[in-house]
């Protein structure tokens, strides 16, 4: 009896209503509407009604209207009474009911509360306890206790609905106009030589460009509720249909854009569409790093939901109450709950989250929102297919019940996720094939000849036909068609001619799909706007020939005429919208076939299909699907909210700015390692200067008050440059602006004061700390009571301030970080120059004068300087003789006699001048922010332009080929050196004929076959040596789990791989899969350990034979395709073989995989008009394995992230690797039977990492399908469902989630003769590769030495040379810096001492500008490729060493160039340095050794610090102090405590030799004569200098050898750091 009421309990629990709604499986009524599949029959003589049940049922009104509930006593008596089968039968029936009706979740958690609520009434039996029930449970786990799905269904029937929208759009038609270019790439030495000659070629050049249609004439519409698919192979125009849909795109000068999109009756310009419009892209799937998961949704909510708990209706209060009373915001918890992000919402967004979890954030911020139409541009890339599923049955479910629509294009598909879509808009070459409901797709494409197979699911099957691969599915005698031909069909078809007729409706009607809706009643009837004349009197049904004379006269429509009181208004989840009467039936479908539209063509055919429809309702016996439509309903009681959404933000200014600053707090908060180190900087800054001038204030000497007057300008640039690193932190953020701003998140003036408010108390912090550092150990001024102090402060304040304000400008007008780091360099540099300090304003050039004037740097040094010398008062009387300028001013006191002599301003009535102008500056640089971040937004590369159908690369392939052949590359050169009879193999007369083939013809084609052959008669070709591996009891376990002990992640696997064979591995843990084929490819993760027998034909496995294709596809952007494979073979292949045997392997592998019309390409720039970016990033990373000629290739999920296409080439491409004799392994999540038929073996783990199978897989799976329906008791098969599905579902790791078999399939298969046949195969192995002899490893590395470092060089050096960003822009930089400095010290003579002080100082600035630039440039951009040197270092390729070898001599070409244009242009116009061709080539060479010393300390640096930001900050910290220290700011005599710094710096003797050797003059020997310049007062120039700056001019030589010295002890230091510290290493997961 226990038995029994529990049974009926469970049923109770799973159904809403209780016993009531039983009536649904004994009756056509139901309390609310089915979406399961049903059938019609006739109901009476006047309408039709829908039943649910198989046979047809005619009852009489009263059954319908009055008497439906009276059965229901009766029903729960008998279900309570009922045996325990009865009632196990009647709760299965309703499971699958609930599952039709999309509620497995709810269905789900029935049967889990169920048996728990058991479980709790045990253990309150034994236990004398109380079981807790629902009244206990609070917030939101109260209200969601039923399930989301009646939660959102409660909600939405007491909040205002969102402006549901019907999106309308035809003759969209798109062009771009790209540019060609005669170049592949640029390169340094186009862009060189493009100074000189490039305006020329662009004047008598005639520009090439090539106009490119993206859409042809595409029309559609979105209905309100639906889900729709966008399909189409890479390059078909889904990316730019989205964007054209989202109101981001508009016809511009290089774009022309045709066609109408309208939402409702408006044009999309009309309107704020991004308020309606939620649009994301997978390349903007990013979040601020800084912010947790619930922070980041806070915000989201704040920004875009306009429906607040303060804002709640009494009757959403009462609703929410349980949530309210905890504190909790209905609206996120609901959804943190459904995208499962409840359980990391305390995780930070960054790093601290998978893909996954991050995917499903920027769903939860778009659901957040109240938008109308959501656009989704490959949200999903990357993630396995089960997210997928998860997410999109989240938002189809948002969808139903908001009435808000979703289009998505999808990378990856499944038929589960195909399934969840009403529509699909099917596109080919920018033309529409299809469009229509998911249901009618396949049907439509077999009435044209294409049959789908059972194990092909239906999206692979719709882009194999748009990709001109659908031959295969063609029928027998059948042609195939081309994609015009399917054009023309398409627009011949109902489906077109019904999205005409709805596109070109005058008025707005909404579109509904319903799937067999319980008790709906249908009709004939005359055409009515609204739904007041539908006549549901019953009346008999006219005969054929009656029906059709009698709508002759009137068109008639079949509607919706009677709903049953039981159902409602609510659709099931299947339905995309709730039925009423007086709907009008525009299209109906019978058991499963195409649409049949009522509603097109003329009025005749229209009322023939409506009354033949209308009497075929008799006869049908199968499901039911309909297309109905109304008027839409006006909007006036909601009118109010329809007005919140014309506004264009839905927070106020000032509270979108009060909400920003609260996310800036906490990130600042999040930042607080960064904040320290800013801090730690100013304070050793501001130590180190007030240590260096300690006690210099107030002494009455020239040498001292220089050095006050130095002061000033070392802390107005040290605090200005503090704010330098903040420059990579604003570009991080820069993608995530772009996002919200396109979502209405926020203003942009919002954002930047918030910005601004944020960043004020940190750099009045860091002001103020310098500013204590410095002013009392200088011993500054404190007259009228420290009024200097805090003046002092208050200026250093406004700078740091100033120069956050300008790199914040920086970071929106920068396209890239390289750029960004440019433009600071050469703004710093303006700043520095001009700022009175380095030259007098009396030598400035007229027409720089308004750059010193309008420079805020300069007043600030002047207001600084006014500061300290008023506190000078003693009269110049009293040192006259001892002050030049008090000789000069001797009715002045001294303070003033020195601001006057050094012309710094002495206007006392304008002390607040700079002040002023530096807050001018500020606010400009803020509006000038603003400017920016309105107008700029730089993006990446669109994926979506469609592919060329004539690539350009081809048409040069023969000549670049030819230089490939005919040029010796550098290790070609060393192996010659090594072995010279191997440079014979490259002369002409003795390549192989395919070459010269090749050469002549040029046909890629032609050649291929001959090379074959060539290889065969000349010897010239690679074996693969045949390997057989195999594995037995092979077991990991992570040692991560210190407190529970080891962590297993797999157990006692066994299995093997023959030659041209492939093996699948599937099933696990996230990280099972991909840990065991590591440990198979002997890359055992350094996290655990490793036990079980592995070997490869008797030996071990190493690394020889072996290929390691990982997931990330890390290539050097900057070499050619066919570069990279040479670089892998000549470093992984044996040394014995050939070059011309490396090359026409490298040769044969890029036309195996495809990639022979790109080999010419960067890698870097294969994204550009191709559409198959990840297709070829996916074949490229096999090629490269490839070409080491591998007996065993390892691929980490191979197809991750590939489109249908993509996926099948690469099979394709894997199986050709297989057949030539290779040994194929790799995982896969989730893939369907197609893609698992490529390969012939399997190995299936179940979660916990045990071996379920190891097997053949058969043709379709069907050996796979065989074994395990053959296990007793395992779940039941049905032939609709995929085999790979069942397979994986059966052990709980299926796409959709299922209660997990209690069955022990590990157990099992160990007990099978599956196994037992598998056991005798190894052993058989076994004893077959003692016989074999296992090939010795003589070295670790394949290729010798001097050829490692040759090639890792040459690399490193094109890189270099095509990265024109880096290493052009540096010279641009020195170009402009040179022009600058000459300019601004034009021919300064020496006519007075102001004139050899500016001349001295162009050295300091000289020095200063180009060491500080080349140490910073070279942190962030030594580290672009660190990830591609991870891969070569797990694959064993070169010496760790030769990889910072080649980054410390790759630069050094770079760096001649650029200081030669520097030292050419700067000293040539200023006329110092160049007295002689030897003054000028020393003085150049000194400074290029100075150059490379800083940047080798940078690189140290960089190797030093786990992180490029420490390094930053270290490297500012360093040079600012050696600036300092380097005797010019400061001289010798009075540095007290750092002399040791002195000399150690090199500043200190670059800027020693080349003054010297710029201004020496042998004045011992000079007579009456003597040329040596002199002062006006009779001194001599050379004298003057070298006593102040204590100046030696025998020195030189010493200043060059200590120079080249410190270059090479910081490049010693750099490779040291880099081979022995753990952070520069690849880490092994």
């Amino acid at each position: 009896m226990k038995e029994k009421s529990s049974t009926s309990s469970l049923i109770q629990n799973m159904w809403w209503g209780g016993s009531d709604d039983i009536e649904l499986a004994t009756s056509t009524i139901s309390q609310r509407p089915s979406s399961v599949d049903g059938v019609y029959s006739a109901m009476t003589d006047s309408f039709v009604t829908l039943t649910i049940d198989g046979g047809i049922d005619t009852p009489s009104r009263e059954a319908i209207y009055g008497k439906a509930g009276q059965s229901t006593p009766e029903i729960k008596r008998k279900l309570e009474n009922a045996s325990p089968e009865t009632a196990r039968y009647v709760a299965l029936r309703m499971y699958e009911s609930m599952k039709r009706h999309g509620l497995r979740r709810e269905a789900s958690k029935a049967f889990e509360r169920e048996e728990a609520e058991i479980e709790e009434i045990k253990d309150g039996e034994e236990g004398g306890g109380v079981r807790k029930r629902s009244e206990d449970l609070l917030g939101m786990e109260y209200l969601l206790k039923d399930g989301f799905v009646s939660y959102l269904r409660d909600v939405a029937r007491i909040t205002p609905p969102i402006p549901q929208q019907v999106v309308r759009f035809s003759g969209i038609n798109y062009s771009k106009t790209i540019k060609m270019s005669d170049r592949e790439y640029n390169t340094f030495g186009n862009k060189l030589v493009d100074c000189f000659v490039g305006p020329l070629r662009a004047f008598f050049q005639r520009k090439t460009s090539m106009e490119l249609q993206i859409l042809k004439g595409v029309d559609g519409y979105i209905m309100p509720g639906s889900m729709t698919l966008l399909l189409g192979p890479p390059g078909s125009g889904k990316s730019t249909l989205l964007e054209i849909l989202a109101g981001r795109v508009k016809g511009t000068k290089g774009a022309d854009f045709e066609g109408t999109v309208k939402y409702n009756e408006k044009n999309a310009s009309d309107i704020h569409l991004s308020r309606l419009i939620a649009y994301i892209s997978g390349h903007l799937n990013k979040h601020i790093p800084f912010l947790s998961v619930r922070e980041t949704l806070e915000f989201a909510r704040d920004c875009t939901q306009g429906l607040r708990p303060e804002n709640f209706t009494p009757q959403m209060r009462k609703f929410f109450a349980h949530a309210l009373v905890e504190g909790q915001d209905p609206f996120l918890e609901y959804i943190s709950e459904i995208l499962s992000l409840k359980t990391i919402e305390h995780k930070l967004a960054g790093e601290g989250i998978s893909d996954i979890d991050r995917q499903k954030l920027t769903t939860a911020e778009l659901a957040l929102g109240t938008y109308s139409v959501m656009l989704y541009d490959q949200p999903f890339y990357g993630s396995d297919l089960a997210a997928t599923y998860d997410l999109v049955d989240t938002i189809r479910t948002i969808s139903r019940i908001q009435q808000s629509s979703a289009i998505m294009s999808l990378t990856q598909l499944s038929q589960e996720v195909f399934d969840l879509f009403d529509r699909i808009i099917l596109l080919g070459d920018g033309k529409v094939l299809f469009q229509g409901t998911r249901q009618d797709a396949v049907p439509y494409f077999a009435s044209l000849g294409y049959i789908k197979p059972s194990h092909v699911e239906s999206g692979e099957f719709l882009e194999d036909i748009v990709a001109g691969q659908g031959s295969q599915y063609m029928e027998p005698r059948a042609t195939s068609r081309t994609l015009d031909e399917l054009v023309e069909c398409y627009l011949a078809s109902d489906h077109y001619k019904d999205i005409g007729r709805i596109v070109g409706l005058s008025e707005v009607k909404h579109t509904f799909w319903v799937e067999s809706e319980a008790g709906l009643g249908l009709s004939l009837k005359t055409p009515s706007k609204y739904n007041a004349s539908v006549d549901t009197k019953p009346r008999q049904i006219p005969s054929m020939d009656q029906t059709s004379n009698a709508l002759r006269l009137l068109s008639a429509e079949l509607v919706v005429s009677k709903l049953s009181s039981k159902v409602g208004h609510s659709g099931g989840i299947e339905s995309t919208g709730r039925v009423q009467i007086g709907d009008v039936v525009t299209a109906i479908s019978f058991n499963n076939e195409e649409m049949q539209y009522l509603s097109i063509g003329p009025q005749r055919v229209q009322r023939e299909r409506a009354s033949l429809v209308y009497s075929m309702l008799k006869q049908a016996q199968g499901p039911v699907r309909l297309q109905v439509e109304r008027f839409r309903e006006e909007e006036d009681e909601h009118q109010k909210q329809w007005e919140q959404f014309q506004r264009p933000f839905v927070q106020t200014w000032w509270e979108s700015t009060k909400t920003l600053i609260n996310r800036q707090l906490k990130i600042t908060k999040r930042l607080h390692f960064l904040i320290k180190l800013r801090l730690f900087q100013a304070i050793v800054l501001g130590l180190f200067a007030g240590t260096l001038f300690y006690r210099l204030g107030g002494q009455y000497t020239q040498p001292r008050m220089n050095s006050i007057r130095a002061l000033a300008f070392v802390s107005t640039m040290s605090i200005m440059l503090i704010n330098l690193v903040q420059l990579p932190l604003y570009l991080l953020q820069r993608p995530i602006f772009y996002k919200h701003k396109a979502q209405r998140f926020f203003r942009p003036s919002s954002y930047i004061t918030a910005h601004c408010i944020v960043n004020l108390p940190q750099t009045l912090i860091e002001a103020l700390v310098y500013t204590l550092c410095v002013y009392f150990l200088a011993g500054l001024s404190l007259d009228n009571n420290g009024t200097p102090f805090f003046l002092f402060l208050t200026l250093l304040f406004l700078v740091a301030y100033f120069g956050s304000s300008v790199f914040f400008f920086l970071s929106t007008i920068s396209s890239i970080p390289e750029v960004g780091n440019a433009l600071a360099g050469l703004l710093v540099s303006i700043f520095l120059l001009f700022s009175g300090f380095v030259i007098y304003p009396s030598n400035v050039p007229i027409y720089w004068k308004w750059l010193i004037k309008a420079n805020p740097i300069h007043w600030a040094n002047i207001s600084v300087c006014g500061l300290q010398f008023e506190g000078y008062k003693d009269p110049c009387t009293a040192y006259l003789g001892q002050l030049p300028y008090c000789d000069q001013y001797p009715a002045k006191t001294v303070g003033q006699a020195y601001m006057t002599y050094y012309e710094l301003s002495t206007d006392t009535a304008r002390t607040w001048l700079p002040y002023v102008i530096l807050l001018v500056w500020i606010l400009l640089a803020n509006l000038l922010t603003l400017f920016g971040l309105k107008k700029i937004e730089f993006t990446d590369t669109a994926l979506s332009l469609p592919h060329q159908r004539k690539t350009l690369t081809i048409s040069n392939y023969k000549e670049d080929t030819k230089s490939e052949i005919e040029s010796a590359s550098v290790g070609s050169d060393i192996e010659r050196v090594k072995n010279p009879n191997a440079s014979k193999c490259l002369g002409k007369q003795h390549l192989p004929s395919g070459y010269r083939k090749m050469r002549d013809n040029g046909g890629v084609e032609n050649w291929i076959e001959v090379f074959r052959v060539d290889l065969e008669r000349n010897g010239l070709g690679i074996p693969v040596e045949p390997v057989t591996i195999m594995f037995e009891d092979l077991s990991f376990r992570s040692n991560y789990e210190q407190l529970e002990g080891a962590a297993s992640v797999f157990n006692n696997i066994t299995g093997y791989a023959r030659p041209q064979s492939m093996l699948a591995l599937l099933g696990g843990s996230k990280t099972s899969k991909t840990t065991l084929l590591k440990c198979l490819a002997v890359r055992t993760p350094s996290f655990g350990s490793l036990s079980g027998n592995l070997q490869a034909n008797g030996g071990l496995v190493n690394s020889r034979l072996t290929g390691y294709v990982e997931k990330l596809d890390a290539h050097q952007p900057y070499l050619s395709v066919r570069e990279s494979l040479q670089f892998s073979a000549a470093l992984r292949l044996s040394k014995e073989i050939s070059i011309s045997s490396r090359r026409i392997h490298v040769e044969l592998v890029l036309n195996q995989l495809g990639l022979l019309p790109y080999s010419n390409q960067l890698v870097g720039s294969l994204r550009d008009a191709s559409g198959k970016m990840y297709e070829i990033a996916k074949k490229m990373t096999i090629a490269v394995e490839l070409a080491a000629n591998p007996s065993i290739l390892f691929l980490e999920e191979p197809i991750s992230g590939l489109n249908t296409t993509g996926t099948l080439n690469i099979l394709n491409v894997l199986s050709q690797v297989a057949d030539s004799g290779r040994v194929i392994i790799a995982t896969l999540t989730y893939p369907n039977v197609r893609t698992l038929s490529f390969f012939d073996q399997a190995i299936i783990m179940t979660h916990e990492g045990h071996q379920a199978y190891f097997g053949q897989i058969g043709r379709s799976c069907s050996e796979l399908l065989n074994y395990f329906t053959s296990i007793p008791k395992a779940p039941q098969y049905s032939k609709t469902e995929s085999p790979v599905s069942f397979v994986m579902g059966s052990l709980g790791l299926g796409i959709k989630k299922r209660n997990i078999s209690s069955l022990n399939f590990a157990d099992i298969y160990k007990e099978s003769s599956l196994h037992e046949s598998n056991i005798k195969e190894i052993t058989i192995m076994k004893a077959m590769m003692k016989k074999q002899m296992s090939r010795p490893v003589a070295s670790t590395y394949p290729a010798p030495y001097l050829r490692q470092a040759g090639l890792v060089l040459l690399r490193t050096q094109r890189l270099l040379w095509r990265n024109v960003q880096y290493t052009y822009g540096r010279l641009t930089g020195c170009i402009m810096i040179g022009l600058l400095m000459g300019s601004l010290y034009f021919q300064i003579e020496y006519k007075d001492v102001y004139g050899v002080i500016s001349r001295s100082l162009y050295i300091y600035m000289q020095v200063i500008l180009i060491g500080v630039v080349s140490a910073n440039n070279v942190i962030p951009q030594i580290g672009t490729d660190r990830l591609v040197y991870f891969r070569e270092k797990r694959a064993g390729m070169y010496l760790p060493i030769f990889y910072p070898l080649s980054w410390a001599m790759g630069e050094i070409p770079y760096f001649f160039i650029a200081t030669l244009a520097l030292v050419g242009i700067g000293n040539g116009m200023a006329g110092i340095g160049v007295g002689s061709a030897t003054e000028f080539l020393v003085y150049w060479i000194i400074l290029f050794t100075f150059t490379l010393c800083v940047t080798y300390f940078g690189m140290m640096l960089t190797f030093l610090a786990p992180m490029p930001t420490m390094a930053a900050f270290a490297m500012s910290i360093v040079t600012s102090l050696w600036v300092s220290a380097s005797g010019v700011v400061v001289v010798l005599s009075d540095i007290r405590f750092y002399r040791w710094m002195y000399w150690s710096n090199p500043f200190q003797y670059a800027m020693n030799a080349m003054t010297s050797l710029s201004f020496y003059c042998d004045t011992s020997n000079c007579g009456s004569d003597c040329k040596c310049p002199r002062l006006p007062d009779g001194n001599y120039v050379w004298d003057k200098l070298a006593s102040a700056r204590y100046l030696n001019y025998g020195r030189i030589d010493t200043d060059i050898i200590m120079l080249s010295g410190m270059c090479l002890f910081y490049a010693s230091l750099a490779f040291l750091f880099f081979v022995l510290l753990k952070h520069n290493s690849p880490p092994h997961l």
